[in-house]
C-alpha cells in the first residue's frame, strides 16, 4: 500500500488498543511485532512472481485420460494452473487493500496478520467494529470460520461462487411476500421489484457488495471500481 507514515503508525496503534481491549492468546502480545506486522501488510508489494512448486504430471495426465486435453499442452496448461492460483492470491490481498483505500476516511483500520479472523478494524462510540473480507463465499476455510463462531466479527464476501434462478412468491392478493427466497440476501433486487410492481423471476447475483456492512462505505463499492483499482495497480508496477 502507498500510504503515509502517518497512516501506518496510526494503524498500528488502533491494533495494539485494540488488542489490550481483546486479549488473545493467538494474537501477538509484543508492541514491536505488532508493528512489523502492520509495515509488512502497508509496504508489500504484490507482484507476479516465479511459481516455486513443482506440478504434479499424474494430475495433467488425468486432465488429458478425461477431459481431452492435448498432452502436447500440458507445459502450458501447468503453467496457467499455477498462475491462476497466484492471481486469486493476488486479488484477495487486493480486495483489501481497495477496501482500506476507501474505508479508511471512515475509521477502518487495516489489521494485517495481527487480529485472528479479523482483517479490519474501526472504533465505535461502544467499543470496536471487527470485519473479516473474503474474495468469495466459498473460500472461507473451517477453521477460520471457527474462531468467528460466537463472536461479533461480522463477515463479508466479494461474489457468489453459484448463481440460481429465483422466483419471488406472491400473496394472494398478489403483492410481493417477504417469504420470497432471498428477500433479505438481494434486498436492493426485491426493493425494485416493489418500486416498479413487476414480480419477475431473476438470476442471482454474482456479487455481494450490496451487503458490504457498512452504509456509508458500501456507496463508494463496486466490481467495477474494484477492477479499475486492480488494473492501475498492476499499471503502476510497469
Amino acid at each position: 500500500m502507498e500510504e503515509t507514515e502517518e497512516q501506518i503508525l496510526k494503524a498500528i496503534q488502533e491494533v495494539r488498543d485494540f488488542l489490550e481491549k481483546n486479549p488473545s492468546e493467538k494474537n501477538p502480545k509484543n508492541k514491536e511485532s505488532i508493528s512489523q506486522n502492520i509495515r509488512n501488510g502497508f509496504t508489500k508489494v504484490i507482484a507476479p512472481n516465479e511459481p516455486t512448486t513443482t506440478p504434479d504430471d499424474l494430475t495433467s495426465e488425468v486432465l488429458e485420460i478425461a477431459y481431452d486435453h492435448p498432452s502436447e499442452d500440458r507445459k502450458k496448461i501447468q503453467k496457467q494452473y499455477l498462475d491462476q492460483k497466484q492471481a486469486e492470491m493476488m486479488i484477495g490481498e487486493l480486495l483489501e487493500r481497495y477496501i482500506y483505500s476507501k474505508g479508511q476516511k471512515y475509521g477502518w483500520v487495516f489489521t494485517a496478520e495481527c487480529i485472528g479472523a479479523v482483517d479490519f478494524i474501526k472504533r465505535t462510540d461502544n467499543g470496536w467494529t471487527s470485519l473479516q473480507i473474503k474474495n468469495s463465499d466459498n473460500s472461507e476455510n473451517s477453521s477460520s470460520k471457527s474462531v468467528r463462531d460466537k463472536t461479533e466479527i461480522m463477515f463479508w464476501f466479494r461474489r457468489y461462487s453459484e448463481q440460481e434462478k429465483i422466483t419471488p412468491t406472491l400473496k394472494k392478493n398478489g403483492e410481493l411476500s417477504k417469504r420470497s427466497r432471498g428477500y433479505t440476501k438481494f434486498p436492493h433486487i426485491y426493493k425494485k421489484m416493489q418500486e416498479s410492481g413487476i414480480y419477475e423471476p431473476f438470476e442471482s447475483p454474482q456479487y455481494n457488495w450490496h451487503n458490504f456492512p457498512d452504509e456509508e462505505l458500501k456507496e463508494e463499492l463496486s466490481e467495477k471500481d474494484f477492477r479499475i483499482y486492480i488494473k492501475n495497480h498492476f499499471t503502476s508496477l510497469d
